[in-house]
């Protein structure tokens, strides 16, 4: 079996890379600090500019958290595709089928949070039957 070029071992290649994205980021502090204006308190309100006004009184929307971890569920997902996409080949047709069932029950999640209203982020829509008075 010839000796594959991507396994040899990384040294000035690695360095190379950890050099570079050191310098990335110290360029992006230094450049973070000489822009910051001179006498402002650093790291307000996450940076946006915005002054905190009156703290919020009232039932905070965990909706758009509900989003976001159904959204990293399925690029978790898609994460595990694309590896099965590197292996196709070598996974053959028993490889293809459960890719297929496993894109197959994907989809029926995201139909049932569709259809079960978890992709919603409005208010909730009322139906003509619904009554609060009952």
């Amino acid at each position: 079996m010839p000796a594959i070029a991507f396994l040899a071992p990384p040294g000035p290649g690695l360095l190379l890379h950890v050099a570079i994205a050191t310098a990335a980021v110290v360029a992006i502090l230094v450049l973070a600090a000489l822009l910051r204006a001179p006498g402002r308190d650093g790291f307000g309100v996450y940076e946006s500019g915005a002054a905190p006004g009156a703290p919020v009184r009232g039932m905070a929307v965990a909706q758009y958290f509900l989003i976001a971890v159904i959204f990293m569920l399925f690029d978790v997902e898609v994460a595990l595709l694309f590896a099965w996409a590197v292996a196709a080949r070598e996974a053959g047709l028993g490889g293809l089928i459960a890719a297929t069932v496993f894109i197959a029950l994907l989809l029926a999640a995201l139909a049932w949070l569709w259809m079960d209203g978890a992709l919603e982020t409005g208010p909730a829509r009322r139906s003509e039957g619904d009554d609060d008075d009952a």
